[in-house]
């Protein structure tokens, strides 16, 4: 292999060793993204239940007939 061949294939293993360390980043950055959107999701789903919850309670609380 010539001096010149040795130069380009070093070029661009040496490129793709980057390109590889910025997709694993990416990959990185995707699941703690992933993580975080999970979490708000099931405080979303907890947070609607609960506004459920106390609308029927105080539906329940305001159409009671007065005992009296």
């Amino acid at each position: 292999m010539d001096r010149s061949t040795e130069e380009r294939r070093d070029y661009l293993y040496s490129n793709l060793s980057k390109q590889l360390t910025r997709l694993n980043q990416n990959f990185e950055q995707l699941n703690h993204n992933v993580g975080v959107l999970k979490m708000q999701t099931e405080q979303s789903q907890k947070l609607a239940v609960f506004h459920a919850a106390t609308f029927m309670g105080a539906k329940t609380v305001f159409t009671r007939e007065d005992p009296r």
